[in-house]
C-alpha cells in the first residue's frame, strides 16, 4: 500500500481533481470485496469527496467502511475510530455540529478505552472537538481541547504539519474569545512553519485564513485581502471550489466593502453564491444570506437585480 499511497501523495502536489478520483476508484475496484483494504480505500475517497464538497456520497461511503470494519469484527479498533473520525468531521462541515460532537466523543472514548492517547489520531479527535464546540459557541470547551492538543504535539513526535495545524485551530479559538494578540502569536507561528515547507501544504489555507481575519478585526484591510487571496489560491489548488472556496470569495467581498470597492465587493460574492447555490442549494440559510447581501450591494452601487457569476 506505500506505493498507492506515494502515487496518491503525488497526484494530490498535482491539483488534479479528476486524477485523484479516478486512482482512488480504481483501487477501491480492483480491492477484494469486504475486505479490510477496501474499507481503508473507501475512507480515502470519502475523504476526498468531504474535500471537494461532494458530502452526500462521502457520508455514504464512510458508513460503507464502517460497515466493513464491524463485520471484521474491528469497531475497537483505530482503523475504526479513524472512520469515525473523519465522519464527524464531514457533519461539522455540514454545519450539523451537535451531531459531530457526539460522534467526536465516541471516538475519544475509544481509543483512551484502546490506550492510544498519544496518537496522532487522538490528537486529531481533540483538535475536532475544538472546532466543532467552537462553531457551536462553545468556546471555553473549544479552547480546552486546543490547547490539550497542541501541549500533546509539543510533548510527543508530531511533524511540524500537525504542530501547525493545532496553533492555526487554537488561534481561531482565541480569536472567537477576542483574544487578538494570543491568536496572532499562535498564527504567526504556525505560518512560520508553513512558509519554510518545501511542498504546499493542504492546511496552509487554513492559517492563512485565521491570519486575514485578525488583520480584518485590526483594521489591517489590505493586508487581510491578501491573506484571503492566497488561501483562495491554495483552496482552488487542492480542493477546486468548495465549500471552503466559497466561503473564501465571500471574506474578500466583506473586505472590498469595507475598503469601499463595492463592483469588486459584488463580483466576489456573486461568485460566491454560484457556489454556494450548487453546493448547498438555493434554500440553505449560507446561500440565502449570502443572496440577500448581494441584493444590497447591488442597491448601493445603483444596481439591482445583480447577475450571478457563471
Amino acid at each position: 500500500m506505500n506505493d498507492f499511497y506515494d502515487r496518491l501523495d503525488e497526484l494530490y502536489e498535482s491539483g488534479d481533481l479528476v486524477a485523484i478520483e479516478e486512482y482512488i476508484s480504481g483501487a477501491v475496484d480492483a480491492s477484494e470485496e469486504a475486505s479490510v483494504e477496501r474499507a481503508g480505500l473507501y475512507n480515502e475517497l470519502a475523504g476526498f469527496y468531504r474535500g471537494i464538497s461532494r458530502y452526500d456520497e462521502s457520508e455514504d461511503i464512510f458508513f460503507k467502511a464502517l460497515a466493513i470494519f464491524k463485520m471484521a469484527g474491528m469497531e475497537l479498533s483505530p482503523q475504526y475510530a479513524t472512520v469515525l473520525l473523519n465522519l464527524a468531521g464531514l457533519f461539522r462541515i455540514k454545519g450539523e455540529a451537535d451531531r459531530a460532537v457526539a460522534l467526536f466523543l465516541d471516538a475519544k472514548k475509544m481509543m483512551e478505552d484502546a490506550g492510544v492517547i498519544d496518537s496522532y489520531e487522538y490528537v486529531s479527535v481533540l483538535n475536532n472537538l475544538a472546532l466543532a464546540y467552537q462553531e457551536k459557541g462553545e468556546y471555553e470547551d473549544a479552547l480546552s481541547y486546543a490547547a490539550r492538543a497542541l501541549e500533546l504535539m509539543r510533548a510527543g513526535e508530531a511533524n511540524e504539519h500537525e504542530i501547525a495545524t493545532s496553533l492555526n485551530n487554537l488561534a481561531a479559538t482565541n480569536i472567537s474569545l477576542g483574544r487578538l494578540k494570543e491568536a496572532g502569536s499562535l498564527i504567526a507561528e504556525s505560518l512560520e512553519m508553513y512558509d519554510a515547507m518545501p511542498e504546499p501544504n493542504v492546511h496552509h489555507a487554513a492559517a492563512l485564513t485565521t491570519k486575514a481575519v485578525i488583520a480584518c478585526r485590526e483594521g489591517a484591510h489590505r493586508e487581510a485581502l491578501e491573506g484571503f487571496k492566497r488561501a483562495l489560491s491554495l483552496t482552488q489548488r487542492f480542493f477546486g471550489e468548495n465549500l471552503e472556496y466559497a466561503i473564501c470569495r465571500r471574506n474578500i467581498s466583506d473586505v472590498y466593502e469595507m475598503l469601499g470597492d463595492i463592483p469588486h465587493a459584488i463580483e466576489e460574492l456573486s461568485d460566491a453564491v454560484r457556489i454556494l447555490n450548487r453546493l448547498l442549494g438555493p434554500d440553505h440559510p449560507s446561500a440565502r444570506s449570502s443572496r440577500e447581501k448581494l441584493e444590497r450591494l447591488g442597491q448601493m452601487s445603483g444596481q439591482s437585480g445583480v447577475e450571478l457569476s457563471v
